[in-house]
């Protein structure tokens, strides 16, 4: 059984630790084999934690009785690079942090190991989190176990990778503008987006704050093979915390609201959004199963589709290019840093403050009526990317046109951070996004969808 634990849900194995079938020693030796036989063609795992994690795992089935309760008992986890876990690297993916180790645990790594969690290891991600590719200037790149001469997706593409093949049953990433779903789905995996405020930030070591579009957009979530494995990892992070002012103490609940199913508004490309017809295609097989499983399903699109993602790139990109840039630019590698220029650059609303004042306001335009709207349509089904998995250098070096068109592919992202509301990514390419803090709802909804496409297998390497 051994060989063969690593292809099980965190809950399966859960369940075998916690009747005594399988030891957490067990269970982490299992995940810790498959990291040394798959990681080197994936480069998923940057920073191995073998020796800490077994140690610890000794140390729990030495305790065994007294850990009955908790929701991740000896689950293995892979985290992304950013977050701090106590003496481990904290490099950002930049070789001038490559000697930088973190002194504490942050508050989400507290809460996954007072839960029974187990980290084997930091994964990769681009330069400062900033793509949606993985690629380090101090690591190199991290390939899609599905298909190697693909991407991973970005920025958490390390832990998509990780889970997709097999290193971890979950993974934590982070999603800013995307990179929570785009590596799931572009890895055949599940992700959860929840809604901003909802899971705190809370380093261990500066910067302790950041600009104020991360309270707005930003929410750390999990990654997992199965709808339920979200679900146990999402109730142990989520919360608030005086250390993050950006969370509200607002309970978690399993039970979605209301009864009966919500109506889903099916949006495609209101948002400017280039889809191909085989990513339509996936869309349509969603909505059926959603249909067939009692939601009413209808042809809808968000107020102010068209501008959405552009506010939100406006935002990003004018603190990125011009109170990011001056202090780490020279820091990136040559490929994240020409595509931050690209992107951001276009979008960039300059020094005038009278520009960025307006496009808050017009971002709470946006916020405000898009929630009212959601009032009648509680969930949007739509893709994320507009296109089926790329290459592995699908953005690298792009010119302006080029630039325009990729972000064109991934118009249906980032209104979804703009909003500061949940989103579950589904294996297939469609995300389900729903209310501030209903994050129930959406889960629901993606289990649905999940009794019929069946939870994520891990890759054949």
């Amino acid at each position: 059984m051994a060989e063969n634990l690593w292809g099980l849900t965190a809950q399966q194995m859960r369940k075998l630790v916690q009747n005594g079938e399988v030891s957490r020693v067990e269970l982490v030796q299992a995940h810790l084999d498959r990291l040394e036989k798959v990681n080197s063609s994936i480069n998923a795992v940057v920073e191995p934690r073998a020796e800490q994690v077994l140690a610890e795992a000794k140390a729990a089935d030495q305790n065994h009785a007294n850990r009955s309760g908790l929701a991740l008992d000896g689950i293995p986890l892979s985290i992304k690079d950013h977050f701090d876990v106590q003496g481990m690297k904290h490099t950002e993916g930049l070789p001038a942090l490559a000697d930088v180790c973190s002194p504490a645990d942050e508050v989400v790594i507290q809460r996954l190991k007072a839960a029974g969690a187990m980290i084997i290891g930091k994964t990769n991600q681009p330069d400062l989190q900033i793509r949606w590719n993985t690629i380090s200037h101090l690591y190199g790149a991290t390939r899609n176990p599905r298909n190697l001469e693909n991407t991973a997706g970005g920025s958490s593409g390390g832990d998509a990778a990780a889970v997709a093949a097999g290193l971890a049953p979950i993974g934590l990433g982070l999603d800013y503008g995307g990179s929570i779903r785009v590596p799931a789905t572009f890895c055949e995996i599940y992700g959860l987006r929840p809604s901003a405020g909802r899971t705190p930030a809370v380093p261990s070591m500066p910067p302790f704050d950041s600009p104020p579009t991360v309270d707005m957009m930003a929410s750390i979530g999990p990654l997992a093979r199965c709808v339920e494995d979200l679900w146990s990892a999402y109730q142990v992070i989520a919360g608030a915390h005086p250390g993050d002012p950006a969370t509200l103490p607002i309970p978690v609940s399993r039970s979605a609201p209301g009864t009966g199913r919500p109506r889903v508004a099916r949006m495609v490309d209101q948002t400017g959004a280039k889809v191909s017809p085989e990513i339509v295609a996936r869309l349509d097989a969603v909505a059926r199963i959603l249909q067939d499983a009692g939601y009413d399903v209808v042809d809808a699109a968000i107020p102010n589709a068209r501008r959405a993602p552009e506010v939100w790139a406006e935002l990003i990109g004018t603190e990125l290019v011009e109170a990011g840039m001056p202090v780490f630019g020279d820091k990136l590698g040559e490929s994240n840093r020409q595509h931050i220029e690209a992107l951001f650059g276009i979008y960039s609303l300059g020094k005038d403050s009278r520009r960025l004042i307006q496009a808050f306001e017009e971002r709470r335009k946006i916020v405000r009526e898009a929630a009212l709207w959601m009032e009648e349509y509680p969930l949007v089904l739509c893709p994320v990317a507009g296109m089926p998995t790329p290459s592995l250098a699908f953005d690298h070096l792009l010119d302006k046109d080029q630039t325009l068109h990729l972000f064109d592919q991934m118009r249906n992202i980032p209104w979804v951070n703009l909003m500061g509301i949940p989103s579950v990514a589904l294996p297939n390419g469609i995300q389900i996004v729903g209310r501030r803090f209903y994050e129930a709802q959406a889960l629901e909804a993606a289990a649905a969808v999940e009794r019929v496409i069946g939870a994520a297998s891990v890759a054949a390497l």
